[in-house]
């Protein structure tokens, strides 16, 4: 699903980019970071450890890894719990 709320008992956490809510994974395309932009790094770090606190997993696509599907497909595959 994209753009997919994750939520706690106390409502929604964080959005992220693409989700398998069944599996608890969540696929983040991670870009390329400006300088001068630790600012979006951070809060988007801290996005992510309020997901892991929720028990999900988090696959990160990059560009290079988004123009190899194979090895894309592979990367989340591997990261569904079997």
């Amino acid at each position: 699903m994209p753009q997919y709320w994750i939520e706690d008992t106390g409502g929604r956490i964080a959005r992220v980019d693409l989700a398998l809510p069944k599996h608890k994974l969540a696929i983040e395309y991670d870009g390329d970071w400006r300088d001068g932009e630790s600012w979006a790094l951070n809060r988007d770090r801290d996005r992510l450890n309020r997901v892991h606190a929720l028990n999900w997993r988090v696959v990160f696509v990059t560009a290079p890894l988004l123009r190899n599907v194979q090895g894309m497909l592979q990367t989340v595959r591997a990261a569904i719990p079997s």
